[in-house]
């Protein structure tokens, strides 16, 4: 897969409008359509295309092409297409300038900046990357054997340990800041970097871990970016987290989600455990597809880093009160976000690695597979602490769960799930529908979705742009015969005037070089669509015919809005100029068919 931008970059996209433009076209001339993409979808040869099942869309026979020459893909099964930067944003849900900064570390371009580098975030990141090997070091260490020991307790075999990177921080007050000093580190940049603290009498520093089993913190490239550490004796807290540093915003990062990234995608969901002995313990017992929220519940940027991998998430928090608090502030930020969302619903107050200690890896994969929706999470839980044979009890349940229904985003869902709710709770569904329509007014605002379906161009205008593509006389015959008019109403008047722009320019006209040169979206899709029609080769005498069908279409055009006002005219004279040139219409009409 490709490698993440970078953090802290500086934003080449500031260069101004030239030098950003001629680094974009680098990368895209630097690249190859069909590698890239073969690193996602596999891909077979039919005919001069490349074929595969679509990422985007489920399907059984494979309706996903891509074009080497075009440099362009398109899928006729759900109508998705665009160049090589289209389809890493669409792949890895990622903006236009993340997807060129990715493509560019894949080619090996690099990536110019405004403003000379950030030295500072450097060096933490340096000294983070030192403090990493140091931990892990000491944990193979003689001295790490206490901590060995407790992993061991914990089910967690050396492959596991070393797949995450773990470590132990000494219990000694200067051995990470002792080690990092004789490296040139100056305490205010490890400091910087979340490793030391100052003493209060100012007298130095000291280590922020001590005596702690460490789980090195990864953004999503596998770069280690903070630390988290659990006290092995006495020490409080039990957890400790590194603080917000240049190169780390805790609630922008889910722990284990480098390792998990590539199973999530394939199996199509993530499971979201709280902490990091609950992430150890399930990578340990094969559940590749888990990542942790370093805290008690999702943030928004959590849920947006989560939302390029998959739209469906299994939460699986502790089973105590806190754990099923924060179980439903997760279940409503997903929800808000348009997420399928289940429930993991641990018995007797258990967290995930306390489960799979006591009853298996086999018995939590089952929980998995029935998980619960998150409404039949929550009603399952009103149900539970409430007397429902108390008609007051069955208001309030009702009550508790409107708020958590009306984050649905489809009306019929929503109107579904009313009458689920009702009959559950024994209500009657008017009522429950009743109460639903106000907590919607007074609430969160329903936004609806509408999927627009792509319209085909018509075959002449198809075949206007392929000629112009494909024949230098194609283009000047256009440049002197095709009124600007003709393309009004038109699906490609966009692209022909780019075409031309281009010429004007003395430029190359390709797809790729065209699809580059479009600001238009809906022009892109368009041109696409027409890259993968199947139509027979074109000869550059059939520009005289497009033109000519064009032309008439537009006179037909002109020719049903003139009878439409001389159906609503008053005045004769007004009517007999109307129908003077409606007859001329005709006769230019009829000498262009």
């Amino acid at each position: 897969m490709l490698p993440r931008p970078g953090a802290g970059r500086c934003g080449w996209t500031e260069l101004g409008g030239r030098k950003s433009s001629d680094f974009v076209e680098t990368v895209r001339n630097a690249g190859d359509i069909v590698r890239v993409i073969s690193d996602y979808v596999p891909l077979k040869t039919a005919g001069s295309r490349m074929k595969g099942l679509c990422p985007f869309h489920e399907e059984k026979t494979p309706s996903f092409s891509v074009d080497p020459g075009a440099q362009l893909f398109y899928c006729f099964g759900c109508q998705t297409g665009g160049d090589i930067f289209k389809f890493v944003m669409l792949y890895e849900k990622i903006g236009f300038r993340e997807a060129v900064e990715m493509l560019a570390g894949r080619f090996g371009i690099p990536v110019p900046t405004s403003r000379p580098r950030d030295g500072r975030l450097e060096r933490i990141q340096e000294a983070v990357r030192l403090a990493e090997a140091f931990y892990a070091d000491r944990l193979r260490s003689p001295g790490g054997n206490r901590c060995r020991a407790y992993l061991e307790r914990r089910g967690i075999d050396d492959e596991s340990t070393k797949r995450l990177g773990l470590g132990y921080a000494p219990d000694s007050w200067d051995a990470l800041g002792s080690h990092l000093a004789s490296n040139r580190f100056k305490p205010d940049e490890m400091a910087a970097a979340g490793l030391v603290l100052a003493r209060k009498d100012g007298s130095g520093h000291y280590d922020r871990f001590r005596d702690r089993l460490i789980f090195p913190i990864r953004d999503v490239s596998g770069r280690t970016v903070a630390f988290g550490g659990r006290a092995l004796g006495d020490g409080e807290p039990k957890y400790m987290n590194s603080p917000e540093t240049p190169a780390y915003t805790k609630g922008n990062h889910l722990y284990g989600l480098d390792l998990a990234r590539d199973a999530v995608r394939r199996k199509g969901f993530a499971i979201v455990v709280e902490g990091y002995l609950d992430l150890a313990a399930l990578v340990q017992a094969g559940f590749d597809n888990a990542v942790a929220s370093l805290g008690t519940a999702l943030t928004p940027g959590q849920a947006q880093l989560l939302a390029r991998y998959a739209n469906r998430i299994l939460v699986s928090y502790d089973g105590d009160s806190a754990g099923a608090a924060a179980t439903v502030r997760s279940l409503d930020l997903l929800l808000g976000r348009g997420f399928e969302v289940h429930v993991v619903d641990l018995p007797d107050k258990l967290d995930p690695d306390d489960f799979i200690q006591k009853e298996g890896a086999q018995a939590f994969g089952r929980l998995v597979e029935e998980a619960p929706t998150y409404l039949e999470f929550l009603v399952a839980k009103e149900a539970r602490r409430r007397d429902l044979d108390r008609p007051e009890e069955r208001v309030a349940a009702v009550n508790a769960v409107l708020p958590h229904l009306a984050r649905l985003e489809s009306p019929i869902e929503r109107a579904s799930w009313a009458g689920r709710l009702a009959d559950a709770l024994r209500i009657e569904d008017d009522l429950v529908l009743q109460e639903l329509k106000g907590v919607l007014k007074s609430g969160r605002t329903n936004i609806r979705h509408r999927v627009r379906e792509a319209e085909t161009p018509r075959e002449v205008e198809s075949r206007l742009v392929s000629l112009m593509l494909r024949f230098e006389e194609g283009r000047e015959k256009a440049r002197a015969d095709l009124d600007p008019g003709d393309l009004v109403g038109t699906q490609v008047s966009g692209i022909v005037r780019t075409i031309l722009h281009l010429v004007d320019e003395g430029k190359g006209v390709d797809y790729p070089t065209l699809f580059s040169a479009l600001d238009d979206d809906d022009d892109k899709e368009t041109l696409t669509r027409i890259a993968f029609r199947d139509e027979p080769e074109v000869e550059p005498e059939e520009m005289e015919d497009c033109i000519r069908a064009l032309r008439r279409q537009r006179l037909m055009r002109e020719r049903r809005e003139l009878q439409k006002r001389i159906q609503t005219a008053a005045d004769a004279a007004a009517i007999d100029t109307l129908l003077d040139r409606t007859q001329q219409l005709a006769r230019q009409i009829d000498a262009l068919s």
